[in-house]
Formats: structure tokens, sequence, C-alpha cells
């Protein structure tokens, strides 16, 4: 497979990075946080840190130049992207659409607390994996209907050319791809902490459809980088990536 870059180069595009915060102390210790926030660990700031470096150096080598700089209202969320912001000198815009979903009474637990304290709770979600009967939690539907909102957003409000980096969450991100892609269904996927997932594409491509030989086309729309974390090569990764 020839490399992505190259290609993208070949017509005037929008770029858009989705990226999930640096790990805090509660992604360490295995805690879900949903709309409770926790400050990042030691090992998130050197993550952040070493975020904002990649994509400076990179995009410096690119002669990419950022225009936009989104991020969730959350602190962690927006302690990540001050990082981003440090670099490239760009203010931060706070989307809250942008924000986790709730996750209701599994909130600023560990799964061993919300056995012991939750355990119907915890048994049924176990066994059903859903959402919807956890109580006080944002609903599949609401987060669905979130992610679209956002990515109709950005493609309402930017044009082609611009660079646009959206930081968020581990679990709201898997309804972005879902949102950004077109999928007919949700597909779970495991974000790691500052993985980025990179898109080309125009809100026309991104309207077009199977039935058009543009929608057919694998060069209106492309996937530039999915999940990727080699920007922290070398850091020790700890704790548990999918408690957010």
């Amino acid at each position: 497979m020839q490399p992505l870059r190259p290609l993208a180069r070949l017509r005037s595009v929008m770029r858009l990075l989705l990226i999930r915060h640096a790990q805090t102390t509660a992604n360490h210790e295995g805690r879900w946080q949903g709309h409770a926030d926790y400050p990042l660990s030691a090992t998130g700031r050197q993550q952040a840190s070493s975020l904002a470096n990649a994509l400076r150096d990179e995009f410096m080598k690119d002669a990419i130049t950022p225009t936009t700089l989104y991020s969730s209202p959350l602190g962690r969320a927006q302690a990540t992207a001050a990082s981003v912001s440090t670099a490239f000198s760009l203010p931060i815009k706070t989307l809250t659409d942008l924000s986790e979903y709730h996750v209701g009474i599994f909130s600023a637990r560990t799964w061993a607390e919300l056995e012991a304290e939750h355990p119907e709770a915890a048994q049924r979600f176990a066994a059903q994996r859903d959402w919807n009967t956890v109580p006080e939690a944002e609903t599949v539907q609401s987060r669905a209907k979130r992610a679209t909102t956002v990515i109709e957003h950005i493609l309402g409000s930017h044009s082609e050319g611009d660079t646009v980096l959206c930081v968020t969450h581990g679990g709201f991100l898997q309804y972005l791809l879902a949102a950004v892609l077109g999928t007919r269904r949700v597909w779970g996927v495991r974000p790691e902490n500052t993985a980025i997932f990179e898109f080309d594409l125009t809100p026309e491509a991104h309207a077009e459809t199977t039935d058009s030989s543009e929608g057919l086309s694998t060069y209106r729309c492309r996937i530039l980088r999915f999940n990727d974390t080699g920007h922290l090569h070398g850091l020790t990764r700890q704790g548990d990536p999918q408690a957010d």
C-alpha cells in the first residue's frame, strides 16, 4: 500500500483530526469518569507534551497550519488541548458537544466499587452491555445525535484547506467515528490516550453515497491515521485506557 499523505495533497480538502485526551489519574486507577473530572497524571502530562511536539514537527514538515482547535469543556480534554494550543499559538474553542457521555451511577467508580455499591446494575451491564439500562447515563441515541451535530458543525463551519483539531474522549470518539465515516451502525474501538484519528474530506464528498461513482471513489474521502499513538513511543503505559 502506498503512503497516503502524498495523495492527500493532490486536491484541496479539509483535514480533520479527532484526538483522545491524555491519561488521567482516574484512567490510571481504572475508574470510570464520564462527566466526573480528574487531572492528568504525570504520564498524561508527558503524553500531552509528546502529542503537541509531534504535531508541531509533523505539520511544520508538511507546511500545514492548523486552523482551529476545538476541545471538550472537561478538564482532562482542556489540559491536553492546552499543550497543543501552546505548540501552535492557537486558541482553544470549547465545544460542549465534544464532552464525554455521562456514565450515570458508574461515574467516579472502579468496577469493584460498582459491584459493591450497585451490584444489580453492574451485573446487568456485564451481561447486556446496554448503556440505556444504566441509571442516569446518557442514552446511546443521544450520544449518536450529538456526534452527528459535531461533524455537521465542523463541515458547515470550515472550508477546504482548513485543518481542524478536536480533543475529545474515548467513549464519545466511537460515536464521532461513526458520524464521520457514515457507517450504518456504531463500531466499538478502543482509543488510546492521545490517539489520533485523521481524515481528509470535504462537505460534498462526505455527503456522497455508493449510489454514485464519486461515492465509490477511494480518493475523495480518506483515512490518514486511525488510533495512532506513534508519538508515545518510549513512554510507559499505565492504567486502564478504557476508564473514560
